[in-house]
């Protein structure tokens, strides 16, 4: 037996001793995503961070992009693939408030039963793939998108030219700005530390 299936073998003996039925499902279920909530809730507000980072990425944008732009000036530019990068955060906040909403019912009903631990659990699974998962994902590619950008208009010109005439930075029609949305990113980021921070405090409490 190795040392970590001995400490993982360790964590579970100290789950069941301490009689939580929700720290001993946690551990023994197989899912990527094992870590708290707080801790989940930190990487989502990393993910949302990045969207923010859109914001001083157009601004670096060469000249040679602009001709491929709907505008130079990140407050009125609102490119389509920002529309990838709405759908991103939009995921990672619907994610995060599904974490905090189970987490409260996990505060305010402990000790919980074993049906009720693992309908807490299979939220946060699914909160966690889908955040993790397709919102991550979304954000991702809008990020590689805008460093197509910082590339130059040649990048852009081979990208147009191999995408059949696509350019992911024509104007959305959306309305929503790139710095729009780097500010709801950036806002959001700080939300959910805030929340994990609560929430850290709070499940400390409880196994005081």
């Amino acid at each position: 037996m190795t040392m970590e299936e001995e400490h993982t073998d360790d964590r579970i003996a100290d789950a069941v001793l301490s009689g939580s039925a929700y720290e001993r499902l946690r551990l023994q279920r197989p899912t990527y995503f094992t870590q708290s909530v707080p801790k989940k809730l930190t990487w989502q507000s990393v993910l949302l961070g990045g969207l923010a980072l859109l914001l001083p990425l157009y601004l670096l944008f060469p000249a040679t992009v602009a001709e491929y732009l709907p505008t130079t000036d990140p407050v009125l530019a609102s490119p389509k693939v920002i529309v990838l990068g709405l759908v991103g955060a939009g995921i990672e906040l619907f994610a995060a408030t599904l974490l905090v909403g189970v987490t409260l019912f996990r505060l305010r009903h402990h000790p919980l039963s074993e049906p009720q631990a693992r309908t807490v659990l299979n939220v946060e699974d699914f909160a966690s793939y889908v955040g993790f998962g397709t919102g991550g994902m979304a954000i991702a590619i809008t990020l590689l998108y805008f460093a197509l950008g910082l590339a130059g208009g040649d990048a852009i010109a081979s990208y147009v030219t191999t995408m059949d005439g696509i350019n992911p930075f024509v104007d959305s029609g959306l309305g929503l700005s790139v710095a729009e949305l780097a500010v709801v990113s950036f806002l959001g980021c700080l939300g959910l530390l805030g929340a994990g921070r609560y929430l850290r405090r709070r499940l400390v409490a409880l196994t005081a």
